[in-house]
């Protein structure tokens, strides 16, 4: 049986004449770590390895993966990532026989979303809501996708979407004030119709870009930036269902917006502080005062 082998990062990608394929990485001590892959819209999916083998040591390993060409199938790769079916009252992520629901699936998801980018009118309705699980997906006239979810202690987190294959990935969000109670934001929620334009979705997930191996926070990259902290991350140029430029995210900006937030609600805390302190004290002294008329006019009598 033939095969073609790649490389992509870490990992050797194995793919047989029948299209199916397996991934293979240096674990130390002369041990592979085998598992299968899948790929489902533009992204090479490695999941769980389901087998270990004697390889090669660690410097001889890496000499062989450097010898294979480079995969090029998908844009992206994902290793670490959760799928839920969408219409599915289940939590526990899909493993098993979803590889050929999603490979089946994708040619038919592209054709749909070509045909649904085409149709999006700029004078319709600002948006359309529909519920996915305990999610709010919230479509904008211009074909931007954004999610969002009761967060507690009156927040909520947001955050955008994005079509990829077969499967909606909802992005990390950020947090904001809400002012709908837990029950009224469920209340509307469960009001909502169910989100149908994907039959699965992915809430917890880390993308690569398979050329560099760097982390992308968004689809539709030009360029991925090699990540050095955690606190650096790509944000993309160019968005898949908009196709309009965006900027960066500015993380210092961030940061000061969050320090400002902070201060403005200590400083709140303590004028509230500073009334009640007063308010006490004026009680004190007006019932003093009452007390001194009193006896002072008992004292005249």
């Amino acid at each position: 049986m033939q095969s073609t082998t790649y490389k992509l990062a870490e990992y050797k990608i194995t793919e047989n004449e029948h299209g199916d394929l397996w991934w293979e990485t240096h674990i130390g001590l002369g041990s592979l770590r085998i598992g299968k892959c899948f790929i489902n819209g533009d992204i090479l999916f490695i999941r769980p390895s389901d087998s270990k083998g004697p390889g090669f040591l660690k410097g001889e390993f890496i000499d062989h993966l450097n010898k294979q060409p480079k995969w090029k199938k998908t844009k992206y790769y994902c290793a670490s990532y959760k799928i839920y079916k969408c219409k599915s009252v289940s939590k526990k992520p899909l493993f098993e026989g979803v590889k050929n629901r999603l490979q089946e699936e994708a040619i038919f998801r592209k054709k749909e979303l070509i045909q649904e980018e085409k149709s999006v009118k700029e004078d319709t309705v600002e948006h359309i809501s529909y519920k996915l699980y305990r999610y709010e997906i919230i479509e904008k006239n211009n074909g931007q996708l954004f999610w969002k979810s009761y967060g507690g202690l009156r927040s909520f987190k947001k955050g955008r979407c994005h079509i990829n294959g077969s499967i909606l990935f909802l992005e990390p969000g950020e947090t904001g004030l809400s002012k709908l109670m837990k029950k009224e934001f469920l209340q509307q929620l469960n009001q909502l119709p169910d989100w149908d334009r994907t039959k699965y979705f992915c809430a917890g997930y880390t993308i690569h870009d398979s050329n560099t191996g760097s982390i992308c926070r968004s689809f539709g990259e030009d360029k991925a930036v090699n990540i050095t902290s955690p606190e650096n991350f790509v944000v993309n140029k160019k968005t898949v269902a908009a196709g309009k430029n965006i900027k960066p995210t500015n993380l210092s900006i961030t940061i000061a917006k969050g320090k400002i937030t902070t201060f403005f609600k200590l400083l709140k805390i303590f004028l509230i502080l500073i009334l009640k302190l007063l308010y006490g004290s004026f009680q004190v002294i007006y019932k003093a005062i009452r007390v001194f008329i009193s006896q002072w006019t008992r004292f005249k009598d």
